[in-house]
This record gives C-alpha cells, sequence and structure tokens, in this order.
C-alpha cells in the first residue's frame, strides 16, 4: 500500500522520498551493529562477573560460566527426561554442588531394624525392585557397556592397545563414566551407585566369592542394596566367581576381587561378603576404620551367637593400604574352612587387631542352602600351624590367574575366572592330607615314650 502512494507521487519527490529512506536503512544498521556490539560487551561482563560468583578453585582449576551453565542444562534435561545418562566425572556432578559430607544416619530402636525379603525370588524380580521405573533403560544400555569394558579387557590381554585398534587407550572407568539419576543416587553399569547430593565418607567395593549360589545371589542383592543406600556410601558390587571344578578357594577369589574392583574405580574400603549373610540392622555401618573390621557379632544358625570367639569370617572390611601391608589373603586354602583363620594370623602379625560390634548391631540371617557344601579341607590345620612361614610370600604378591571374563549386569559386575593351584615355594613346609592323624600318632608315641 505505502508503494502505490509513492508512486503516485511527482517524481522528484520520490527520488527525495528515496534518498530519505536509504538514509534511514544506514542509520537502522549503524544502530544494529551498535546494538550487537553492547551485547558482546555486555556478555563479556555477564561472563567474568558469573566466573566470579561461582568459580570455585579445585584440582588447580576453577569452574567457569560454561560448567554452571551445563549445570543447569542437565538438571532441565533431567527434569524432561530423568533416565538420561549423564557424565559422573566431574566432582560437582557425582556428590553434588556442595562440599556436604553424607551424614551416617542414626539408626537407634526400632528404627534400625531391617526388614529382610527371604523368600525365593529370580534375579530380573530384584533388579526391577531396585530400579522401578529405570529398569528397562539400563538393560537397553548394559550390551553397549559391556562390548566397551570387555575390549578393554582384551586390549589389557595383549599388554595394551591392539596394533589393528586406532583409537586410543582407555581404561575401565573411561568406559563407564556416564551415570544415570534414581532417587538420590547417580547409577552406572555393573551395580555402581553414587550419592548424588553429598559427599560419601567411604567409596566402597562389595566382593563377594561365587560359585553355583544361584538361588541365594537374587535374595541377597534385593536386600543389600536398599540397606547400603540407607547409609549413603558409594559402592560396587563385585561378584567374583570360580569358573572351573576344583575345590573353592574364597580367599583366592578375594585376591582376584581387590585387584579387579580397583579397574573399575579407586575404592579405599573392600568388604569381604559371603553371599548368604544379610545383615539385620541398619546400624551396622558398612565403612572401613583405621583396624579391620569383622561386622558380625552373631547369626540365626548359631542362636545369634558367634561359631568360636576368635571367628573371623563371612563379612570382614579393610582399606585398600591395610590389605596391601599384610599381602592379601592366602592362596593356599582349597576347600572349606581355614583360610579366616589364617587371616586373621596375618592381620594380627602385622600390628593390626579386629574391631567388631556388639549385640544386635552385629547380627546376621542366612539364607537357606540350596547347593551342595564345599568338601571340607584336610589340610587346614596343616596349613594354619605354618601360616607363618607364607605371610610375605602367599597372597597378593604370588597371584596368578588367567584373563577374567566381566560381565556388567543391571545389579553387579560378574567377574569369572579360571583359578588354579599356584606353584609351590620351596621354604614351605608340605601338608598332607594325614596331617591330623600324623600329629595324633605323634602325641601318642610322646606319651609312651
Amino acid at each position: 500500500m505505502m508503494s502505490l502512494l509513492i508512486n503516485c507521487l511527482p517524481r522528484s519527490i520520490r527520488y527525495r522520498c528515496t534518498l530519505k529512506s536509504l538514509a534511514m536503512n544506514k542509520t537502522l544498521i549503524v544502530l544494529m551493529w551498535a546494538l550487537v556490539a553492547c551485547a558482546l560487551v555486555s556478555t563479556s561482563v555477564l561472563w567474568k562477573s558469573m566466573d566470579s560468583k561461582y568459580g570455585v578453585e579445585q584440582d588447580g582449576g576453577g569452574y567457569r560460566l560454561s560448567d554452571w551453565l551445563n549445570r543447569l542444562r542437565r538438571s532441565i534435561d533431567l527434569a524432561y527426561d530423568p533416565n538420561q545418562r549423564v557424565s559422573i566425572r566431574s566432582q560437582d556432578i557425582r556428590y553434588g554442588e556442595t562440599d556436604e559430607i553424607c551424614e551416617e544416619n542414626d539408626f537407634a530402636g526400632s528404627d534400625g531394624n531391617v526388614t529382610l525379603y527371604m523368600n525365593w525370588t529370580e534375579l530380573y524380580h530384584a533388579e526391577e525392585e531396585i530400579l522401578r521405573t529405570s529398569t528397562s533403560f539400563v538393560r537397553k544400555h548394559l550390551h553397549t557397556d559391556n562390548v566397551l569394558v570387555r575390549s578393554i579387557y582384551a586390549d589389557a590381554a595383549h599388554g595394551g592397545r591392539r596394533p589393528e585398534r586406532k583409537q586410543p587407550h582407555r581404561t575401565v572407568s573411561d568406559a563407564l563414566s556416564e551415570g544415570i539419576l534414581i532417587d538420590d543416587y547417580y547409577y552406572v553399569s555393573g551395580g555402581h551407585w553414587i550419592p548424588a547430593k553429598c559427599h560419601p565418607r567411604w567409596k566402597v567395593a562389595i566382593i563377594v566369592p561365587f560359585r553355583d549360589r544361584f538361588y541365594q545371589l537374587p535374595i541377597f542383592l534385593r536386600n543389600i542394596v536398599p540397606f547400603l543406600k540407607r547409609q549413603k556410601l558409594e559402592f560396587g558390587i563385585y561378584v567374583i566367581e570360580q569358573a572351573n571344578g576344583l575345590d573353592f578357594n574364597r580367599a583366592m577369589l578375594m585376591n582376584v576381587g581387590f585387584q579387579q574392583a580397583l579397574n573399575f574405580s579407586r575404592w579405599d574400603c573392600f568388604i569381604f561378603h559371603d553371599v548368604d549373610h544379610l545383615p539385620l540392622n541398619n546400624a551396622n555401618y558398612y565403612g572401613c576404620s583405621h583396624m579391620p573390621r569383622h561386622f558380625i557379632s552373631g547369626a540365626d544358625r548359631w542362636n545369634y551367637k558367634l561359631q568360636y570367639s576368635f571367628f573371623f569370617g563371612a563379612v570382614t572390611g579393610f582399606t585398600r593400604s591395610q590389605i596391601q601391608k599384610f599381602n592379601g589373603f592366602p592362596n593356599a586354602y582349597w576347600g572349606w574352612g581355614g583360610e579366616d583363620d589364617d587371616i586373621l594370623i596375618r592381620i594380627q602379625a602385622h600390628g593390626f587387631f579386629k574391631t567388631r560390634p556388639w549385640g544386635v548391631t552385629g547380627f546376621y540371617n542366612v539364607i537357606a542352602e540350596h547347593h551342595k557344601s564345599a568338601p571340607k579341607n584336610k589340610k587346614r590345620v596343616c596349613l594354619l600351624d605354618y601360616a607363618h612361614e607364607r605371610l610375605e610370600s602367599d597372597g597378593l604378591s604370588n597371584l596368578v590367574y588367567p584373563p577374567a571374563r566381566v560381565t556388567l549386569t543391571p545389579l553387579y559386575t560378574n567377574i569369572s575366572v579360571n583359578i588354579t593351584k599356584l606353584a609351590l615355594n620351596p621354604t614351605w613346609t608340605v601338608c598332607t592330607r594325614d596331617y591330623k592323624r600324623a600329629k595324633k600318632d605323634e602325641l601318642v608315641n610322646w606319651k609312651m615314650n
């Protein structure tokens, strides 16, 4: 309409209008660039002000505006899609944006009692009970994560990165660097749980020596994961499976579990847990201390008492430095019995003493057996008599085993390993199965003489 009116004007007037419109356009262009310049300056000022406001010195650097904007974006994304995977590498993501230490909950009186789910259940039912609406999302990503982790293990078996691979060398923690928010925890594939709002007092690896306990495993997981989450710990669960028909070697699997768990995270506390034991009290805190910890004061199968006063089995905890100091656990015990007492001998020989909760705090229930018990180790008495000979030469120092097969599952990481008997050290006393009878004969001969 405006153009029609202008065309009706005389030619001289139309010319002057055109010149004026060009001048106005130039003015508008200048104003537009001036606004752009102002926007750039204000953005720069805002950047600096936000940087000074939100920058926090940590690990030699500071959080910048981009970090703050990324946190804001992640919060918005999670509000719309809580199952989004986010990086859990930075400290602000792993433990929230504050320096708050997770509190030790005060479970006094009946509040400390744990409601156990002892009925048989399928593993996938246990997963659904714990992961709830995130179950399908977790299962969907497991295949990709398993491929990544197994490729890293395959590279390690070839002495590092294989020649045909062009990508840079990665670690397991690199591959498993993303998690999803479930309640107040970040969940990482393979049963690794990280508090989202506070710094945990301990990063705990739960090591479960295992073979053929498939009835008990889902019940154990169904109960132990909520128990650990109530204590605001960062934790991961590793089931160390003996993949052969040799007599069961619990202590050697404990050594394997200690080494393998460190491939996944820098754990500072290690709890070695029989799969059939369930804690009955939330106040039984699954952290470590300056001394090795025995978490049991009694179990239902023994009328809530200990088998014997110096019993040191079923559930024990140590810091990483403690395990390294006493050379891990003995590899010589094949079959049931003896390794617990040997472990107590070696920690005492290195200046440690055991600690233990008293009364109901340390009570456990034992899941009913639906398997054949491991045969007794007929050499255990002899091995215990000469345990001091092997303190420095049997344990982590002589541990050898083939490459492990790792499988990430929704609630735990399964590490299957084909352990075998190690070479006999010539400085050790050779034990035979008739040692106990020989000791009796020696005592009889001494009395007769």
